[in-house]
């Protein structure tokens, strides 16, 4: 059974996805030994290392566009759009205070420090704590401040982060890249590798998991929220290149950057299936079928 070090990436609600690699990986047969995670990666590596991620793939999966508005707490007086508490108060009933350290897998969430202007890893103390600080999006969602450090996303030095599992001497490093551009991807579902790394049961995808385009705004309709979206997402694409291009995974999944949009949680069951098969085509396309 190959072992695994999985990086999972950010890229907003896109991280759903994340689920349906790890449903892909453990029904292949490998073991995941590690995650490294950055903003809604470090979120979904979180309640996979604390064994809640049945509870939160289908806490989230249920999310309707309503749900996701009324979980939306807006504020003018923070330094981020919003809070967050809502959200953060539904994880934390479900992760409870655990320590990284506790955990029965390596575990690292990784931020920014905006004062030292660097990465910051969390690979100890509450696992709350380093999500807190992962995925707080300069100007969108409320910074972490404290005594001497200043902590936002990760995304905005690396949103790919491979070297934290470099340590953990894993047979291979996937990494999911949620802010690839894909061309005329053909992706296949419901299907499975066989023990020759060969794949059964190829299927034509539904139209469910394959309509990107739909939610995509103009350029020319933004406000001001999808203006510093699109700038942080196009920050992040580049700085995923420039991470990769120093410590290559030996398996890059690439979901595609138009997949949807930041904010779209009401669409995980389609992320998730999304997720799923670009997971089985990075396998196919390792094994050279």
């Amino acid at each position: 059974m190959p072992t695994v070090a999985l990086v999972l990436g950010s890229g907003g609600a896109r991280g759903n996805a994340h689920i349906g690699v790890i449903q892909i990986l453990e029904e292949q047969g490998f073991e995941i030994i590690s995650v490294s995670g950055c903003s809604m990666g470090s979120v979904v590596g979180g309640m996979y290392a604390a064994g809640k991620l049945p509870a939160f793939t289908e806490w989230v999966a249920g999310l309707s566009r309503f749900d996701v508005f009324r979980l939306v707490d807006m504020s003018l007086l923070s330094m981020g759009a919003i809070r967050g508490e809502k959200v953060y108060a539904v994880l934390e009933e479900m992760i409870g205070n655990v320590l990284i350290e506790d955990l029965p897998i390596a575990y690292t969430a990784v931020a920014t420090d905006l004062v030292k202007q660097q990465e910051v890893w969390f690979q100890s103390g509450k696992i709350m704590d380093a999500i807190r600080a992962s995925v707080a999006v300069p100007g969108m969602i409320m910074p972490v401040a404290e005594k001497d450090r200043f902590l936002v996303d990760g995304g905005l030095l690396n949103p790919l982060p491979i070297m934290p599992t470099v340590p953990d001497q894993a047979d291979l490093i996937i990494a999911v890249n949620l802010n690839a551009t894909v061309d005329n991807p053909q992706p296949i579902i419901g299907s499975s590798l066989n023990s020759d790394g060969h794949a059964d049961d190829w299927k034509i995808p539904t139209n469910k998991a394959n309509k990107s385009d739909k939610s995509q705004r103009s350029h020319l309709q933004w406000n001001k929220m999808e203006l510093l979206n699109q700038c942080f997402e196009t920050m992040q694409a580049t700085m995923a290149q420039y991470k990769m291009a120093g410590f290559q995974p030996d398996i890059e999944i690439k979901v595609d950057r138009k997949a949807c949009n930041f904010f779209e949680l009401y669409r995980a069951e389609e992320m998730i299936e999304v997720g799923r098969v670009a997971a089985l085509c990075a396998l196919q396309l390792k094994h050279k079928i």
